[in-house]
């Protein structure tokens, strides 16, 4: 995701009703990947992964929840450069433009900047799709478009979640994890404090939480550390969802992570979480080490 404060979304434009193209009743989702500078070779090699990764939620997000006033589109810039070396930062994304016609704030275009250095290791475990799924669900609002006044200062959008909280309480996704991991009595649904700007406040928290300085020494007061949350649908763990902090195990996507996003103004397939079977299965190898990378834990970008 775009690594800002909710406070500092900086660059975030608006487009206002004289410049709002809109579409027609029961839009769907039109995801629209512009490559910009990225080069040739990367196109050939990569576009492929982009395209499915694409396609993944054009499934899963069927339309939008304000009909004709809704973007007829969302562009996705891509680009493939460095940014901080082997195991750091995988990816950074998020929103530039949003569409405030309606009862939602949607994303009209956004931005995603994956690290060369992480390109080769990603591609032979078979989890750079799981990685652009992730950032392209920044794009689309995820842990980016909770709160739309604490992102452009206007009222009356989506108010999912409170910076600082760890408690994200949109009706929809809660009452997914309710179900889904069989937490009746949930009042919110546990987002990660830990890991520092662009990790905190943007992602389900970790029950178990990884990686050099992620945490602050003698502080597990996140809400739902030390709970390992596992799905009643499949048996496969919170902590290994796609939409946590960090890349590890199945980075599967939850019936909770597919709700949250009609909470924020998309229709979805109502259906059981999608996993993705064995998809690190082969990670390097590295059980002993969890195969945990740090997807977020780099300063703001704008």
């Amino acid at each position: 995701m775009i690594l800002k404060p909710w406070s500092d979304m900086c660059d975030l434009r608006i487009y206002l009703p004289l410049f709002m193209a809109v579409s027609v009743v029961d839009a769907s989702i039109n995801i629209v990947l512009d490559y910009g500078a990225t080069s040739a070779a990367d196109i050939a090699s990569y576009g492929a992964t982009f395209e499915a990764a694409e396609t993944f939620w054009e499934s899963n997000l069927s339309g939008y929840r304000d009909g004709s006033l809704a973007p007829t589109s969302v562009t996705l810039n891509v680009a493939i450069s460095n940014i901080d070396g082997v195991g750091g930062t995988l990816g950074s994304a998020g929103p530039s433009h949003v569409n405030i016609q309606g009862n939602f704030m949607e994303t009209t275009q956004g931005n995603m900047t994956f690290d060369t250095s992480d390109l080769g290791s990603l591609v032979t475990a078979g989890a750079f799709e799981a990685v652009i799924r992730h950032e392209m669900a920044h794009v689309l609002g995820f842990g980016t478009l909770w709160s739309g006044s604490a992102v452009t200062g206007l009222l009356g959008f989506q108010e999912v979640y409170n910076s600082g909280t760890g408690q994200y309480t949109g009706a929809s996704a809660l009452a997914a994890f309710q179900v889904e991991f069989n937490q009746p009595g949930a009042t919110y649904v546990p987002v990660e404090l830990d890991g520092g700007g662009g990790t905190a406040n943007g992602h389900w928290n970790m029950g178990i939480d990884h990686g050099i300085n992620y945490e602050v020494a003698d502080s597990r007061d996140d809400p739902g550390d030390a709970i390992i949350y596992t799905s009643v649908n499949n048996g496969l763990s919170l902590d290994n969802e796609l939409m946590t902090g960090y890349l590890s195990g199945d980075a599967w996507l939850s019936a909770t992570t597919l709700q949250s996003f009609y909470d924020i103004g998309y229709e979805t397939l109502l259906s059981s979480p999608v996993p993705e079977p064995a998809l690190f299965s082969a990670l390097l190898g590295f059980s002993a080490l969890v195969v945990v990378f740090p997807r977020r834990r780099m300063p703001r970008r704008c």
